[in-house]
């Protein structure tokens, strides 16, 4: 065998060790890939975090929202670019909804207990109870199991 077949041969060969290379890892990385469960962030989740983990997790959530409220100003130039009507009312209503600037985050974390307290709440999420906390403001000493008045009815023929 020559000096010019070897190198063909050679060269053949590496290029298969890359190819055998590939398909391993790309079989190794879709085995994985479907053996990974999706991690569920409801009062389960909740309920596992130790304090300070809690204060991280609700720190990161507020980053992130604080990171969405950037984008917005950018939404805002294309809205006025492109004369989308009615975009300051919407982008002004997610603002407000994205704005996480008042609650702090201890106050957060008593308002996600509290919450998690009451097992009927067990399945819900925790981002949509934060944002349920933006929406309505956080009150950390109002229980959640208190569930509100309702009225009745009957209508009331005493006057």
């Amino acid at each position: 065998m020559n000096r010019v077949q070897r190198r063909s041969w050679d060269r053949i060969a590496s290029i298969g060790r890359f190819a055998a290379g590939v398909v391993v890892g790309a079989s190794l990385s879709c085995a994985l890939a479907s053996a990974a469960q999706p991690s569920r962030h409801d009062g389960g989740f909740w309920s596992r975090l130790a304090g300070q983990d809690k204060t991280a997790y609700v720190a990161g959530y507020s980053d992130a929202m604080h990171t969405s409220l950037g984008k917005l100003d950018g939404l805002k130039v294309a809205a006025g670019v492109f004369r989308w009507k009615g975009a300051n009312k919407i982008l002004g209503q997610v603002r407000r909804e994205l704005d996480m600037s008042g609650m702090p985050a201890n106050d957060l974390v008593a308002y996600l207990d509290d919450v998690y307290s009451n097992p009927r709440y067990a399945d819900f999420d925790v981002a949509m109870a934060i944002e349920s906390a933006a929406m309505r403001g956080v009150d950390p000493k109002a229980p959640s199991s208190k569930v509100p008045a309702v009225a009745s009815a009957t209508p009331n023929t005493q006057r």
